[in-house]
């Protein structure tokens, strides 16, 4: 359950910088060279979401300075309603 969660969160945000990209007229090779990439495999990647990778808060700081945009847009709109724990966490 805790995984779907994150995945959701996580695909969300791509969906959020997907958006923007397209408002903007810009590719995925662009969007690469802005986060100081030579490719947009990388991009691709973090899209397809198959490989481990994802946007980390450096990358979103970078998209949202670059686009003149507030970092928390970027963001789900969501609330935690109930308090994550680490199933590895031994209190819990």
């Amino acid at each position: 359950m805790k995984q779907k969660v994150i995945d959701e969160f996580f695909d969300e945000i791509v969906a959020n910088v997907k958006k923007e990209l397209v408002k903007r007229g810009i590719s995925q090779l662009a969007l690469a060279q802005i986060l100081g990439h030579k490719s947009p495999n990388y991009i691709a990647k973090i899209e397809t979401r198959k490989h481990g990778v994802c946007y980390n808060l450096h990358h979103l700081f970078i998209i949202a300075t670059e686009f003149e945009m507030d970092l928390c847009d970027l963001l789900p709109r969501t609330k935690c309603t109930q308090k994550y724990t680490n199933d590895n966490d031994a209190t819990s």
